[in-house]
């Protein structure tokens, strides 16, 4: 027994000892027992609750009412508000604990996420990640409370989120009532308690002090008294506390950034405030992203324009807890915008930060020490989300806030692109942007960022090209009258990589010396001519890019990418280029031809000229010889056979089973060489990943289908080498009764 148990034994009850009797002490005024009314009777004698009569402002509405106003028959508002009952347990707003992988909320006192199976961590169950429930997880809107208007205008509907007493509700902004409602964002505030102002004047000292007559007179004195009052000092006005009505309306008052939302309104209505806010409309960034006609040009534009406000609010010590892809709207004129300032948080983190702890929040923000780059994170995290297409889970972490690496997970991706995501979406601070040498110019990390994203722009569309190129004599002819020419041009500066081609490929036709010749002089001099042309000179030797490119322009902005990109082509002026070049083949070819003594007269040849940089295909045509475009898993043939049989398929006259077999099928509407002048036909594509382009004489075509070759770049296209390889050994399977070439050029 330790020492006090005595003591403590003698105040437990006793049960099997009668108490002593206590004597009854007379109560003054006491309550008498309420007796039961007879059923049917009305007791007369109790007076009935009369409603405090209150005067209703004259012209007011009923959304102006306090909200806890009974409304009578009689249009009079008791003042007083109904008792209110105690809720049960079940009802009290209690704090909720958000998973820190898939930010669903914690489902009673269980160890794990009910949703994605994640088990809590002592720490995650802190009071760092509790979050005040108000009938919902936090995720999405709540229908808080029902819907009403706020100055016969602002209609307040469900809620979107809550932090520390700053409460977002969706809403419509009805204007006069002329017009449809307008989406809005409002902000509720309770009324914070204004602080007593003191006058100045009452603070004016008793006794003005002497003017100090020399620098001495500064000095203090401690042998003489001090003056009975001091002037007053005005305190500066403190910055706004956050989360606050103040402190957004600053923010959004002093950046006025256009990717921001435009501030509305501010009133107080009753025991709140309201701030009003643009909801900014147009796509999600996810509907926007899955647009099958964006290009990286206009995906990566929006990375840009996101980057560019988040770097603007780092200005003013801001980060976002999280951005997601639904955050963000895409404008019918195509510019990104912020959709809503709920997952704003200031620089240096509060204490105790309330947070919802979701798979695009920095590790860093959770354990309260952040700085701008915490946004890094989240921004790789949002482009991960967009890349993958959909949302963040647990698989795509090792642990809670360490990312799986990104490029084992996609070993051939584009290294740009790699190289983007390991620099923002992993959980080492120093790991993220900037470089060494960009961190001397901004420590934030974002002009680095933005700059890559520029480049990313200009660049991750453009295919790389794998080039093969094979001809056989076949197993008819003597010699190889088929001719042809393979230019190949890349260059790179910095991140920037131009890479070009151009594939000449002749058919021969008269006779096999002058078929020979004809074939050769038509590369030649096609070569020759183009060469000299801007867009082919780097095909000669020439740089792709600009000659000033080494040198940054004066006034260029800040974080904008040099210009040592390669300027992009013109198709049409391509094309002309294309259509002289065979022209001035022809017409060597015709007086050649004719010379006196030549011996060769009648001689000619088909041509292809096609044209390949990183985005375009374009293609020059003269006689039966073609181009396919594997383009998106379709076979195109690009080329018009200019033959007598194929134009009467075309006037419906023989049908493609009837042309494949007729006498006169190889009979030329069109050659280099037979006519004093030729007019080309013009073709142009848009290159992909994936695609494949075929170049080949009719030696090829005569006994691989389409549909052969279709079958051939979809079931056995590992590589340019190996499909060019299989068709030419395909055509000598099937006779190759005819000279056959083929160039195969594959886009990676």
């Amino acid at each position: 027994m330790q020492p006090n148990d005595e003591a403590a034994e003698e105040v437990l009850p006793t049960w099997d000892v009668t108490p002593p009797p206590v004597s009854p002490t007379p109560v003054q005024d006491a309550v008498p027992v309420a007796q039961p009314v007879p059923a049917g009777e009305a007791n007369t004698n109790v007076p009935l609750a009369e409603p405090v009569p209150t005067e209703t402002p004259e012209g007011a509405s009923l959304s102006e009412r306090p909200p806890d106003a009974s409304i009578e028959e009689s249009g009079t508002v008791s003042a007083i508000p109904p008792p209110q009952r105690e809720r049960p347990a079940a009802e009290l707003s209690v704090p909720s604990v958000f998973c820190p992988v898939c930010g669903a909320a914690r489902r009673g006192e269980g160890p794990s996420c009910g949703d994605c199976g994640y088990y809590f961590a002592p720490a995650d169950l802190g009071p760092g990640n509790l979050v005040p429930s108000a009938g919902g997880n936090g995720n999405g809107p709540t229908p808080d409370v029902p819907a009403f208007r706020l100055k016969d205008r602002f209609e307040v509907r469900e809620r979107i989120s809550e932090r520390c007493g700053v409460t977002r509700y969706r809403g419509l902004d009805h204007g006069d009532g002329s017009g449809a409602p307008v989406p809005v964002v409002i902000v509720r505030q309770a009324v914070l308690p204004q602080a007593e102002a003191v006058s100045v004047e009452e603070t004016l000292p008793a006794e003005p002090l002497p003017p100090a007559e020399d620098d001495d007179a500064f000095l203090p004195s401690f042998d003489e008294a001090p003056p009975t009052a001091l002037p007053d000092t005005q305190a500066l006005p403190a910055l706004p506390a956050w989360p606050s009505l103040d402190w957004e309306q600053g923010l959004l008052t002093t950046l006025r950034h256009p990717g921001l939302p435009a501030l509305l309104d501010r009133f107080t209505e009753g025991e709140f405030e309201y701030l009003v806010e643009e909801m900014p409309t147009g796509r999600t960034l996810w509907d926007a992203w899955d647009d099958p006609e964006a290009g990286s040009e206009q995906r990566f534009g929006y990375l840009v324009e996101i980057a560019e406000i988040l770097h603007q609010l780092h200005q003013h010590a801001v980060i976002l807890e999280g951005l997601r892809p639904e955050i963000i709207v895409i404008t019918p004129e195509g510019h990104a915008r912020l959709k809503d300032l709920g997952e704003l948080l200031p620089l240096p983190l509060p204490a105790d930060l309330p947070l919802r702890r979701l798979p695009y929040t920095a590790p860093e923000v959770v354990a309260g020490k952040a700085d701008a780059r915490a946004d890094l994170y989240g921004f790789g995290a949002m482009l991960y989300a967009l890349h993958v297409g959909r949302d963040l889970n647990e698989i795509d972490f090792d642990r809670s806030g360490a990312p799986k690496p990104f490029i084992p997970l996609f070993p051939d991706i584009h290294p740009a692109f790699g190289r983007l995501m390991t620099k923002t979406f992993r959980k080492e601070v120093e790991g993220r942007f900037p470089s060494d040498e960009a961190a001397k110019e901004d420590s934030t990390g974002f002009v680095e960022l933005i700059r890559t994203l520029r480049t990313l722009g200009r660049t991750l569309d453009n295919v790389r090209l794998e080039i093969a190129a094979w001809t056989t004599t076949g197993m008819v002819r003597t010699g190889n009258e088929d001719a042809f020419a393979l230019l190949h041009a890349c260059e790179s500066r910095q991140d920037d990589l131009s890479e070009t081609a151009l594939v000449l490929l002749c058919d021969g036709m008269g006779g096999y010396e002058a078929g020979e010749v004809a074939a050769a002089m038509a590369i030649q001099i096609m070569r020759e001519y183009l060469v000299k042309q801007k867009p082919f000179a780097p095909l000669a030797g020439a740089s792709s890019f600009p000659e000033d490119s080494f040198h940054q322009p004066a006034g260029q902005a800040k974080g904008e990418s040099p210009i040592h990109a390669a300027p992009p082509i013109a198709v049409e002026d391509v094309k002309k280029m294309l259509r002289a070049a065979l022209k001035e083949a022809n017409k060597h070819i015709y007086l050649t031809s004719r010379l006196p003594g030549s011996q060769r007269r009648g001689m000619g040849c088909t041509a292809e000229v096609v044209y390949v940089d990183g985005r375009n295909i374009i293609v020059g045509h003269v006689g039966d010889s073609r181009t396919y475009h594997l383009h998106e898993g379709r076979l195109i043939q690009m080329t018009r056979d200019q033959t007598l049989v194929n134009r009467l398929v075309e006037l419906g006259t023989l049908s493609p089973e009837e042309a494949a077999t007729h006498p006169r099928r190889n009979e030329l509407q069109q050659a280099l060489g037979g006519q004093p002048d030729v007019e080309p036909g013009l073709y142009h594509g848009v290159l992909k990943a994936g695609d494949w382009v075929v170049v080949c004489s009719d030696g090829l075509t005569n006994h691989v289908s389409n549909a052969d070759l279709e079958q051939m770049l979809h079931g056995e296209g590992y590589s340019a080498e190996t499909v060019a390889r299989r068709l030419v050994n395909l055509a000598n399977l099937q006779g190759a009764t005819d000279n056959v070439t083929v160039v195969v050029l594959r886009m990676t």
